[in-house]
């Protein structure tokens, strides 16, 4: 039987660290068995231009990256098969462009979404797209992401099926699922997908869920059960990277909390980001990787 061995992974930001004191921040989380970084491809950020020598940075100091397409507001490709083919085009090669830079490498991928569309329109969108940038980017993997529903918006994604049947249409070796454990559980799964589902999953977004409902928390809350998901996952033959989806706002949040334990049974507590953010990022990261991600993909 063959053992396969995931990467860990994180959401990676100039707000964690960036120039001289990058080094400082990444090398003990590598040391921990950290290896790779995610970045989301966002133009529009307050950061951005730190952004790509960042992406050079962390790629010098040995870590994998991947990456996520825009999804934010302006973007989408909502009416790519339509007459908004060449505007949604124009939006997204610049950005997928800085992926390719880095290939071979993973790009995460949001369905289109709309509120007035229908749903069949869409889901011509989202496999018009995929196919688009699958023969545009020989370099890349695309990870289809599965979303949290929205009773006010039409989203494609949100049902495992359709994810799944969307992958095996188009049948391509270089697409496939990014499980979001997070979204899963907002969509009411606790159970565990079929063997179809856990085979097309290359790349996983793990992160908790509050009692609001809010997710990309730590996993101090106990309510995604990556325990029973992340093994049966490695069974399956993944050996992709697991992104930690703490995306540093949440992680602010949960700041000054007592009694939520992570899975070896110590407490965490946050402290204020902003005087802390970095040796707190830290201590979430090694927390996760020693006490959670590594016990469970045994």
């Amino acid at each position: 039987m063959t053992t396969t061995t995931p990467r860990i992974g994180f959401n990676m930001h100039p707000r964690w660290a960036f120039g001289e004191a990058l080094a400082g921040f990444l090398e003990p989380l590598q040391a921990a068995g950290l290896s790779a970084l995610e970045f989301e491809l966002w133009p529009n950020d307050p950061d951005w231009l730190r952004l790509p020598p960042l992406m050079e940075d962390c790629r010098r100091l040995g870590f994998a990256l991947c990456f996520h397409a825009p999804y934010r507001q302006p973007y989408a490709i909502t009416g790519f098969a339509g007459q908004e083919q060449a505007a949604v085009k124009s939006a997204y090669a610049p950005m997928l462009d800085i992926a390719a830079r880095f290939g071979p490498t993973t790009v995460v991928i949001h369905g289109a979404h709309s509120t007035t569309r229908p749903h069949e329109r869409l889901y011509a969108d989202t496999v018009a797209f995929l196919e688009w940038a699958l023969a545009r980017y020989p370099s890349l993997v695309f990870a289809l992401e599965n979303l949290t529903p929205n009773p006010r918006r039409v989203k494609i994604g949100t049902d495992r099926a359709e994810v799944l049947r969307i992958v095996e249409e188009i049948g391509d070796p270089r697409l496939g699922i990014c499980w979001d454990m997070g979204h899963d559980v907002l969509a009411g799964h606790y159970d565990l997908p079929d063997e179809a589902w856990l085979q097309h999953v290359c790349h996983v977004h793990v992160h908790d869920v509050d009692e609001q409902g809010v997710d990309h928390y730590p996993l101090i809350y106990g309510r995604v059960p990556y325990q029973t998901w992340l093994p049966a996952l490695v069974r399956a033959g993944f050996d992709g990277v697991i992104t930690l989806g703490d995306q540093g706002n949440t992680t602010g949040r949960a700041g000054g909390r007592t009694g939520a334990t992570d899975a070896g049974g110590e407490y965490l507590q946050y402290g204020p980001l902003r005087r802390q953010r970095r040796s707190v990022a830290q201590d979430a990261i090694l927390r996760h990787r020693e006490y959670d991600l590594r016990r469970w993909m045994k």
